[in-house]
């Protein structure tokens, strides 16, 4: 049973170790733009006008619980102040939220996008839901760039459930791809189920009930003998927190790992000469305490090199819906994560996370040149595919 705001709030002894790990705070040095602060309101069940100001700023990062030495669960807090004190233009960005995790008002809409005038999201839009002028692009469906044949494969040893999730399937088809195919060179199908999507964006972004009523519904229709691998590190994170899978669900570089896709790399021809960096998606890092088997799996690989990157657990800004939600926030987390990207001369950045790759891909973009952003899945799949 989820423990309520009080008791939650409760376990803060507010010693301020949170406070420089928070990218808000670091960007604003406002009390109530850090855990402590936001913890304090919510304590007090304060919901007037600066509270959700306080609330809705915060990107849900939770490094915050990474730097606390009072295990206090600031994920649930946030979740839970966000859902009574729900953020403005509610309405709006309800609809916007509604309209990323559903795959076919996705798809239309990022057909449509190429119609219109400019690369960022509507202004008009932007204004409904944030009400300032937009930072991020609108979303663009990918063009055709289909894996060759995937050649000698190992005898299948199990099955597995891949979360396709909402938008990832429609914006990043190739990664999905790739995710069933590194599986399936360690031995593993992919059974063919559509869970749908799992809640996260509307957990994340105040809308708690419906987020926990996709999560059990997703639940509901998972086959109960079967591990669920999620390519996605957001998606990861809230479904390794519902009870009803429990236990089930893996990110795909610890599932991967555990099943000897580190020895198969160390076969292979690998990427002689290629340099990358890696970005540790938040909810890999801060939710899933996952960083060790991303990085173990690019060292498996004969020829490429790892530089390590500045900074490279603090939220580059995306956070889901908060690149259109907060944009003058998102942007200048996106500045400096992207200062930190292009300052390793590395030939790619790497993260775990839909989200963060089309926000870093957008930077890229923007300035000229740097690092290509890919993902994990994809890249280690080049391996192979070339």
């Amino acid at each position: 049973m989820a423990q309520s705001l009080d008791d939650l709030t409760s376990a803060c002894v507010r010693c301020g170790f949170c406070l420089e790990s928070c990218p808000t705070f670091v960007l604003t040095g406002d009390e109530t733009k850090g855990p402590r602060g936001r913890i304090r309101l919510a304590r007090q069940a304060v919901w007037d006008q600066g509270a959700t100001e306080a609330f809705d700023t915060c990107l849900g990062c939770r490094a915050c619980e990474t730097a606390c030495p009072s295990g206090v669960q600031y994920g649930q807090i946030i979740e839970q102040a966000k859902a009574l004190a729900p953020p403005r233009s509610s309405r709006a960005r309800k609809a916007a939220v509604d309209m990323m995790a559903d795959p076919l008002r996705m798809t239309v809409s990022a057909a449509l996008s190429a119609l219109w005038p400019g690369d960022k999201v509507p202004g008009l839009v932007s204004r409904l839901v944030s009400g300032r002028p937009a930072a991020v692009r609108s979303p663009r469906l990918p063009a055709p760039d289909p894996w060759p044949a995937l050649g000698p494969v190992p005898p299948v040893q199990g099955e597995v459930l891949v979360l396709d999730g909402c938008a990832m399937r429609v914006l990043f088809p190739r990664a999905v791809e790739a995710t069933k195919r590194l599986l399936r060179r360690v031995g593993h199908a992919t059974a063919e189920t559509d869970l749908g999507c799992c809640g996260a964006l509307h957990a994340h972004s105040g809308f708690l009930a419906e987020g926990q009523a996709m999560a059990n519904g997703l639940a509901q229709k998972a086959d109960p003998r079967l591990p669920v691998v999620v390519p996605s590190a957001g998606c990861g994170s809230w479904l390794k927190e519902q009870s009803a899978l429990s236990g089930r669900v893996f990110d795909i570089s610890e599932f991967l790992l555990a099943h000897g896709l580190a020895q198969a790399l160390r076969a292979s021809d690998g990427l002689p000469g290629v340099t990358v960096t890696y970005h540790d998606a938040c909810h890999l890092a801060h939710g899933q305490k996952i960083r060790s088997q991303p990085r173990e799996l690019l060292a498996a690989v004969p020829g490429l090199a790892h530089i390590p990157l500045k900074e490279s657990d603090m939220c580059c800004g995306s956070a889901g819906t908060y690149n259109l939600f907060q944009p003058e926030f998102a942007r200048r987390l996106l500045d400096r994560k992207w200062a930190n990207v292009a300052a390793t001369g590395a030939d790619y950045v790497v993260s775990g996370n839909p989200g963060c790759h089309a926000w870093l891909q957008q930077a890229r973009d923007e300035a000229g040149s740097g690092p290509v952003p890919v993902l994990l899945p994809e890249l280690l799949e080049t391996v192979f595919s070339g």
